[in-house]
């Protein structure tokens, strides 16, 4: 969340001065509410930098990506699936723009297959899960099914780099944990139980790519985050040829996309806070790939994505207020 000035283009950072300014300011009307997005980023994601290096990349559903950069591969931004959902001239939610009609034509047979995936796990709440748990897990799977089936639509065997957020398990946990909190002991037993059932969904999901990557058809990383739980530490899981196996690798998050530029063959830049994870690498990988260096990537360009549509911000506020992360 960040706070857009009245009457200026600029915005307001959201750290704690921002809080506070923006406090005071919407106080008096000079300053509004407004997601976050491409605007505030100032310097290059890791796919732009696949790309800029001559890679195909494919982006889908990741934080603060609209507008959507023409220059920076295929995108489907954080408000793509509202587009697609609602309709209306493009605003820039995804590019290139031709994808926008071709997923347009496709955009039921993607929700049908997604819902259809969802129910499957989770329609029957039984006595154990609850109608309650059972329907903050449907609406959490049709959303991961739907970004997943996007990737799927979206990116081919051409397709060198394909990155794809899903938000589904931090809404999941952060609505049965931390929002609707538990009041017993047995309570809580039952939803954390939920929790790893949805766990096990996100594997059936992700069955395919996985199961590419154990044949060494492509190399597939999983990274998971403790969301907006307190505490706790993530997780990183790379599965492909290359890799030295069962592998346990101390890290540090800022390291995590050096070791994908790395995995591509990007050079990484020195300027960068992390630095890839060799320990990951078997050593015929290592001998034949070594770590290749640049003095940086250099600073973000100014977006140049053409808008026309009407904008979706009061739209995207009121999803994501639906989903717990705006109150």
């Amino acid at each position: 969340e960040t706070r857009r000035v009245t009457g200026l283009r600029g915005r307001l950072a959201s750290g704690s001065l921002g809080r506070v300014l923006g406090a005071a300011t919407d106080a008096i009307r000079l300053t509004t509410p407004a997601v976050a997005s491409g605007f505030e980023r100032r310097v290059r994601t890791f796919w732009e930098v696949a790309e800029a290096a001559g890679l195909r990349t494919a982006v889908v559903n990741w934080w603060a990506t609209w507008p959507a950069d023409p220059s920076g591969g295929r995108v489907l931004s954080d408000r793509a699936l509202l587009r697609l959902e609602r309709g209306g001239p493009l605003d820039a939610e995804l590019a290139p723009e031709e994808l926008y009609e071709q997923l347009r034509g496709e955009w039921s047979r993607l929700r049908a297959t997604a819902r259809a995936l969802a129910a499957a796990q989770f329609s029957t709440p039984g006595a154990a899960l609850g109608r309650r748990t059972s329907d903050v897990l449907i609406r959490s799977a049709e959303l991961d099914a739907t970004v997943v089936q996007l990737g799927r639509a979206v990116s081919g065997s051409n397709t060198d780099l394909l990155v794809i957020y899903l938000p589904g398990l931090d809404i999941a946990q952060h609505t049965l944990l931390a929002d609707e909190a538990p009041s017993a002991p047995s309570e809580l037993a039952l939803r954390v139980a939920a929790l790893e059932r949805y766990y096990r969904f996100l594997g059936e999901l992700l069955r395919d790519e996985i199961a590419a990557g154990r044949r060494g058809e492509r190399r597939v990383f999983v990274v998971a985050q403790p969301g907006r739980r307190e505490g706790g530490h993530g997780v990183m899981t790379a599965i492909g040829e290359g890799f030295r196996k069962a592998a346990r690798v101390s890290a540090r998050i800022v390291d995590v996309a050096p070791t994908v530029l790395h995995t591509l063959g990007v050079p990484v830049a020195r300027d960068l806070d992390g630095r890839p994870l060799g320990d990951l690498f078997d050593a015929e990988s290592l001998e034949k790939h070594s770590v290749r260096m640049v003095d940086t990537y250099g600073r973000r360009g100014a977006v140049t994505a053409a808008r026309g549509g009407a904008p979706l911000d009061q739209e995207m506020i009121d999803r994501l207020r639906s989903l717990g992360y705006v109150r």
